[in-house]
């Protein structure tokens, strides 16, 4: 895991003023940035009753084309200024800062919510952190018949994952935990998840999660 989380917050709030440029810039990562966030919106199956939880709310972009009501969703993310943005545009959403290293998640964050959604936030922890996360989140927050619903760097198998490493030398953060579909859909299972992973772009995928007991 990052060693430096207040070195990271000071990247994210420097970043919060020309983010959405970086993401429709189209290059990597970003490579089909919204057909992922439309595909994760596709998959999730949204009910316009349903709360919703958005894990990285960042600038807002996910959030914003989210088929339901706006007072319905809660968006968190640990950059205030990532905050100070989605805000201009989420009204009348519940935002709150929250740091999901912490043990301590605040009480304004309390669920259930039958849709849990996250757009390209979750490669920032390595797979124990993103399970141990995902496992809290569905034990504590997670509706009955709920789904966790994920948009993500990501690649379908270890092959197209290290070609890909190879092939974007510079431009590969190596401070990142890219996903691995073939390598995490197994440690998710392990835990009970049931998990659908749909590869979008060349390097962005889709992940649903449901669950049994866990």
């Amino acid at each position: 895991m990052k060693s430096n989380q207040p070195n990271r917050k000071a990247i994210f709030d420097h970043w919060s003023a020309y983010y959405d440029f970086s993401v429709d810039e189209g290059g990597f990562p970003f490579i089909g940035y919204r057909e992922v966030l439309f595909s994760l919106v596709e998959m999730a199956d949204f009910r316009d009753d349903q709360r919703v939880l958005d894990l990285g709310v960042g600038t807002g972009n996910l959030s914003k084309v989210l088929p339901v009501s706006r007072e319905a969703i809660w968006g968190v993310d640990f950059s205030s200024r990532m905050l100070e943005k989605a805000s201009r545009i989420l009204e009348p959403s519940h935002l709150i800062q929250v740091d999901l290293l912490h043990a301590d998640w605040p009480p304004a964050m309390k669920g259930p919510y039958e849709r849990i959604v996250s757009g390209y936030t979750l490669h920032e922890f390595d797979a124990s952190h993103k399970r141990s996360i995902l496992v809290r989140l569905a034990e504590e927050y997670l509706a009955p018949g709920g789904a966790i619903v994920i948009g993500d760097i990501s690649y379908k198998s270890r092959a197209d994952f290290e070609e890909a490493h190879q092939a974007l030398h510079g431009l590969w953060d190596e401070e990142e935990y890219y996903w691995c579909a073939e390598e995490m859909i197994p440690l998710l299972e392990a835990v009970g998840f049931r998990v659908v992973y749909v590869q979008v772009s060349a390097c962005g995928g889709v992940y649903l999660l449901t669950t049994g007991e866990i």
